[in-house]
């Protein structure tokens, strides 16, 4: 680093809604913290079983200590017998909950496959946020999200909220920020919300559902040093 550089900031990031074996390895090149594997048939980056199975297989095929990124099964309102199969085939380190589950129902997703939990909480507004409270000791990150248009979906639209509403969020859990970030946003994001993990999928595609190398790069690179 020369002088004129600024630090690296310790910054997580999630670059979700991969698809393929290349996305992964772009990912773990970078030094993204986690990749999201989206299950919902809705969205433009679901992901069949064998797809999901085939990014598993590669990644632990090609596991670097210390730097393979976290694994993400995101998914909504899904029933357990869903998440059986969502398990056993992308065999993920954190199951995404980005629909309308409630405290309890997480809870006992969580115990039922010992696997710890990431809650999206979609912002419009301050009164979103009271919700938090109830997720503490249930999730492991809370991550949040712009609200859509109502019957849209749930999360990778590219919408943005007002990030000063997280200026001053004192919860204990554990946050990441999305919602319409990019690598033109991402490092006054940060600086806005103090937030120490973002989550990208909509802002490093070239169409909804296309990764693109470069931008999985500008992103990371915008996010870690501003």
């Amino acid at each position: 680093m020369t002088s004129n550089q600024a630090p690296a900031r310790n910054i997580a990031v999630k670059i979700c809604g991969i698809g393929s074996t290349r996305d992964y390895d772009v990912c773990r090149d970078t030094g993204a913290a986690f990749v999201g594997m989206v299950f919902y048939p809705r969205s433009p980056r679901h992901l069949d079983l064998d797809a999901a199975r085939g990014i598993a297989d590669h990644a632990e095929q090609t596991h670097r200590h210390d730097a393979s990124p976290a694994r993400v099964a995101l998914t909504v309102d899904m029933e357990d017998d869903e998440l059986v199969g969502v398990i056993e085939a992308a065999r993920p380190h954190f199951i995404q909950l980005h629909g309308h589950e409630t405290p309890e129902r997480a809870s006992r997703v969580r115990d039922r496959f010992g696997l710890p939990l990431i809650r999206a909480i979609r912002v419009a507004s301050a009164e979103d946020l009271e919700i938090c409270e109830a997720w503490e000791g249930v999730a492991e990150w809370l991550l949040f999200d712009a609200k859509g248009d109502p019957g849209g979906l749930p999360g990778g639209t590219g919408h943005v909220f007002d990030w000063t509403l997280l200026a001053n969020h004192a919860g204990r859990t554990k946050w990441m920020l999305a919602g319409g970030l990019s690598q033109e946003n991402v490092a006054r994001a940060i600086a806005v919300t103090g937030a120490s993990a973002v989550d990208v999928s909509s802002g490093v595609e070239t169409a909804p559902g296309k990764k693109d190398a470069d931008r999985i790069r500008n992103f990371v690179s915008k996010a870690q040093l501003g």
